[in-house]
């Protein structure tokens, strides 16, 4: 009965100040709806990214990258394969373009490429059908083929029939063996068709390897068996090949690359500190209420209320503040999390496979930190209110400060103004950082409106080979060339500033590995009009011509940043690289040309030496991959599509066009991470920025109210009011102050935690310091100045009716 009656009480007080419970639930369901959002990306990134069984079991094997782990030569895994006693079960697979003719001409899709065991290793179920078999992995088994649910829903109605269904996939005919669910996504979130992987021994390709730790297996343990095999296995490999550096890691960071984690967990405390300033506030305002309530307190105090009870109405207070900011919380988090999925994941589909959303994880973890804070916003008012002073809260007219009160809402509006200038400042390095990015020219003179760009998808059976696939690139190219709307297009698998073609090892030759590497520069693989379609200068010797076929001396064209790093004050014509050194395939080239430095891959990312190799020459190290298209038009490329397409279907009508953008479109799906950044910290700190003129605010704002007899006493015997603006801000001067100091003490090394020669981020930038400290000043002389203001427009008489 005694909760039911608190309860109750504590309900009539929260409707009878209804303004500052609106202002306390709104203030803290914004700041947990931000950390409902951020705590969300955590659980699928990092927390639950696999919704497979024994997920945490799972695990890549795979070449060390700087941000996370990459694949393996196919050799390779057909050696380690069964031998390793730590791993149950290894699988393998890659990403491929599927063009599937359902009967109304071909479509492009996603889809990938995997051995029988990696169903089994993700222990996926199929709902129609079965899943791949162990005899499907040979070369010469007969060819088939599993849909996505989506997939089939749409192309093919739901054919409950479709098992054992013939189709054209990739130009040639498969069997529809199963259909999987919707919520399959391996390895990439738009992945529709899967079909068996082939791996014949001599026949290298760069591939993504996966595996099930044995049971009571640690991961340490078996980084240390793989590193025990590295001398067997080099010893197995054909003379020549060297065996690649391997490392293991959680099979989530295959897809949630080392760096995106950091800057997730980073956002995420940034969240906190958000948060932790919701709760100071409506500390704040509890603290207000609960001096308004003093003289209630003593004499239930003085009455025999006990400690307990006094703090218990409180708390209960505090809870139901709770339930209502949760209530406002899920929408505000649902909304950040649908422009989460609107501006990245709806460009980068691949990127994280499998989202929950708001789901039982997040909807915990927000009623948890919603009681939590509250309890904990509450918790100082209610042990302050718990011990009354009797002798000064039952005094006739005692209208003070409040005195211990007041000096805690003090300590907090200093702790606020600290955390916002922390939070300002991570806004500002990366909003910095933002506009000296979109200041970057893109590479080339040509407008980035004026060039398509394009993928587009051959059908494997069709094309068996490199040179079937060079003929088709160079008669669409010729095709458009001739275009009258087209100044000039190209082939290639590289769209500056935009989609790298690939990063690959280089030396000079007879040179020794170093100890960090062999020099890896961005490299693209192009034919001879990609210079004039982009407007890349030359600045010296040629670029690729008729000269450079598949059975010429192999060139290449490198940027004048690999010309400085190579060959420093020297010249780069003429000299010799060897390409993929330490393998049985390396090539040494001779350097035609040096044209204007390269950025071939986003902005966003690290600025490497870049390298140009002609695309028949290409063929004959590797096998072609992703290779796209551009055209240059004289008006604004989109309006182009149809044509490219029709340019496309006019050498083969069996060819699927997509990813049809302009190049200006594929800068900014590039910049998409940055720009994400910087909204986020930049959404925080305005936030924060908000909670904390609304703390300054409210705590000056009821200490002008506390002292409206004192102000009109001083106003009665003559007092003008620049005098009491100037006594008032030489009291609130030291918060400002101390908030300031501490707050830039703290974010000095906050901002080097920011800091990454990737996004161009600084540390102990002085604009953003500067600006920061001009903007929190400005917003705190506001929020001081208003409530003064207004209460020197009071009647003095009115004001001495308290007496």
């Amino acid at each position: 009965m005694m909760i039911v009656r608190e309860l109750r009480e504590a309900w009539r007080r929260l409707v009878g100040r209804l303004g500052y419970t609106l202002l306390s639930v709104v203030v803290l369901g914004v700041g947990l709806g931000v950390l409902l959002f951020l705590f969300a990306m955590i659980n699928d990134v990092i927390l639950q990214p696999l919704p497979f069984p024994q997920a945490n079991r799972l695990v890549a094997v795979g070449e060390p990258v700087f941000n996370g782990i990459g694949g393996m030569d196919s050799d390779q895994y057909l050696q380690l394969r069964g031998k390793l006693h730590s791993m149950a079960l290894m699988g393998a697979y890659t990403g491929a373009d599927i063009n599937l003719d359902s009967g109304s001409g071909a479509t492009h899709h996603t889809g990938a490429l995997l051995t029988a065991s990696m169903m089994k290793l993700l222990g996926i179920k199929p709902l129609l059908g079965r899943s791949l078999v162990p005899a499907d992995d040979k070369p010469d088994a007969p060819r088939v083929v599993l849909l996505n649910e989506a997939l089939w829903r749409h192309a093919f109605a739901a054919d409950p029939h479709i098992i054992g269904r013939a189709v054209r996939v990739n130009g040639a005919w498969a069997t529809v063996v199963g259909v999987l669910p919707s919520d399959v996504g391996f390895p990439s979130g738009d992945t529709e068709a899967w079909m068996p992987l082939h791996l014949e021994s001599g026949r290298h390709g760069y591939i993504s390897v996966a595996a099930r730790l044995a049971p009571a297996i640690q991961l340490d343990q078996a980084r240390a068996e793989l590193n025990a095999w590295a001398g067997r296995l080099q010893r197995t490999l054909p003379p020549g090949q060297r065996a690649e550096r391997l490392t293991i890691y959680p099979l989530s960071v295959s897809f949630a690359p080392l760096d995106l984690r950091r800057w997730l967990w980073l956002m995420f405390g940034a969240g906190v500190v958000v948060m932790l300033l919701a709760c100071i506030n409506v500390a704040n305002l509890q603290l207000m209420q609960t001096l308004q309530r003093r003289h209630e307190l003593a004499l239930r105090s003085a009455l025999g209320g006990s400690r307990a009870r006094l703090m218990l109405g409180a708390l209960i207070e505090s809870l139901l503040l709770a339930a209502a900011a949760l209530a406002v919380a899920l929408p505000v988090a649902h909304g950040c999390i649908r422009w989460m999925h609107e501006t990245w994941m709806a460009t980068h589909p691949d990127s994280i496979p499998f989202t929950h959303g708001i789901d039982g994880w997040v909807l915990a973890f927000g009623a948890a930190v919603a009681m939590l804070g509250t309890a904990l916003a509450g918790g100082i008012p209610a042990w302050r209110a718990s011990r009354p002073d009797l002798q000064d809260a039952l005094r006739d007219g005692s209208k003070g400060s409040g005195g211990g009160f007041a000096r805690v809402a003090k300590v907090m509006v200093v702790v606020e103004v600290a955390l916002t200038v922390v939070l300002l400042v991570g806004a500002g390095t990366f909003v910095r950082a933002l506009d000296a990015l979109l200041a970057q020219p893109t590479v080339g003179a040509t407008h980035a409106t004026h060039v398509l760009t394009a993928n587009v998808a051959l059908p494997p059976k069709l094309y068996r080979d490199d040179a079937q696939r060079i003929r088709f690139f160079d008669s669409v190219v010729e095709r458009l060339r001739q275009d009258p709307g087209v100044v000039d297009a190209t082939a290639s698998d590289t769209v500056p500033s935009a989609v790298l073609g690939s990063h690959e090892d280089v030396s000079l030759p007879g040179q020794v590995q170093p100890s960090d590497g062999w020099l890896r520069p961005q490299m693209g693989i192009v034919d001879p009009h990609f210079l004039d379609t982009y407007g890349v200068r030359l600045l010296e010797g040629r670029f690729f011509d008729a000269r450079d076929h598949a059975g010429s001396e192999p060139v290449v064209v490198v940027d004048a940043k690999m010309a400085a790093t190579m060959w420093p004050h020297q010249g780069a014509l003429n000299r010799k690289l060897v390409l993929y050194p330490g393998h049985s395939w390396a090539k040494t080239v001779t350097v035609v040309g040096v044209v204007q430095s390269l950025q071939l891959d986003s902005m966003t990312e690290r600025s490497r030496p870049g390298l140009l190799m002609p695309l028949d020459q290409a063929a004959t190290m590797s096998p072609l991959h992703a290779v796209g298209l551009a055209v240059r038009t004289h008006a604004a490329a989109v309006a182009f599509s149809p044509r490219l397409t029709d340019a496309v279907h006019g050498v083969d009508p069996q060819a699927a066009v997509y990813a049809v953008y302009s190049q200006a479109k594929d800068i900014a799906v590039a910049r998409v991470g940055l720009v994400v950044l910087t909204d986020v910290f930049s959404g925080l700190g305005l936030v924060a920025l908000l909670l904390a003129a609304a703390g300054l605010y409210g705590v000056l704002a009821f200490s002008v109210e506390q002292r409206t007899r004192e102000i009109g006493i001083r106003r009665a015997i003559g007092a003008v009011g620049g005098a009491i603006l100037r006594d008032a801000g030489r009291q609130l001067f030291w918060q400002l102050g101390l908030g300031l100091l501490i707050g830039f003490v703290l974010a000095v090394p906050w901002s080097n935690v920011l800091a990454s020669p990737d996004l161009r981020t600084r540390a102990h930038d002085p604009v953003v310091f500067v600006t920061v400290l001009l903007l929190v000043g400005c917003v705190s002389v506001l929020a001081v100045l208003l409530p003064l203001l207004r209460a020197l427009r009071v009647d003095p008489a009115i004001a001495l009716r308290y007496e």
